[in-house]
């Protein structure tokens, strides 16, 4: 059996594969499913659009994008996955066994690949499938979060249900961000330069404290019925 360091194990624990294991089993668990990090340089394709795909990948360290390619030349990025979240597993899970993406490193990236089809035939069977459905599922609801935050016309609007999306998922007003001011921007499908003014002028009304990549809401956001967004201190 090969041992592998804890960190690793960290990054599968994040995804909630392994939710429904006891922790002495992960190691077990991790050979079961042949896991294999591989790092990959910045810019570099993971999969390319409608590759075959057999292995999902877990992010240990960097970040991934994934983005929908179109025959004119032009893409639109559909998502980023960061630390302990899991992509292609739709690919992997789906009849044709074909990326929908391509997915790219967008920084020196470490990613974690696993056989899903072990998942069936390993000593944690349902264990491994429940975690699996919910893993499912919350991507499911990242889908939907994504939607919720492109409808906003507002820039501010955007910035703010994407920040409190991750306040929520944090538990808290704080949260640290995966990715630059530049990758957020096409995150959110905004001018980079105009993201950075609308996140100092939130600075200096007391909406936000920005302190390199941590963020934390000072102020909660309603919406009137007037449909317009009004703010009110958190506490």
């Amino acid at each position: 059996m090969n041992h592998v360091n804890n960190a690793l194990l960290k990054s599968v624990a994040m995804s909630g594969l392994f939710k429904y294991l006891d922790k002495e089993a992960y190691q077990k668990a991790w050979n079961e499913l042949n896991m294999i990090p591989r790092h990959y340089d910045s810019q570099q394709v993971i999969y390319g659009q409608d590759d075959l795909v057999f292995r999902p990948g877990i992010v240990h360290s960097g970040l991934v994008k994934g983005e929908r390619l179109h025959v004119e030349g032009t893409s639109n990025l559909a998502y980023y996955y960061g630390r302990g979240e899991v992509f292609a597993f739709e690919g992997a899970l789906s009849g044709k066994k074909t990326s929908p993406l391509q997915l790219t490193a967008d920084d020196d990236t470490c990613v974690i690949f696993f056989d899903v089809q072990n998942i069936f035939n390993s000593t944690f069977e349902k264990l491994l499938v429940k975690g699996l459905m919910e893993l499912l599922a919350n991507d499911d609801i990242k889908k939907l979060y994504r939607i919720e935050i492109l409808s906003k016309k507002g820039l501010r609007e955007r910035i703010l249900t994407h920040f409190y999306v991750l306040a929520s998922k944090n538990n808290g007003c704080s949260f640290d961000l995966n990715m630059s001011q530049k990758q957020l921007a096409r995150y959110l499908c905004v001018n980079r330069s105009a993201l950075s003014y609308e996140l100092n002028q939130m600075k200096r009304e007391g909406i936000i404290i920005l302190e390199r990549r941590r963020v934390t809401l000072l102020a909660h956001m309603d919406v009137g019925d007037s449909g317009e967004t009004e703010f009110g201190k958190n506490g």
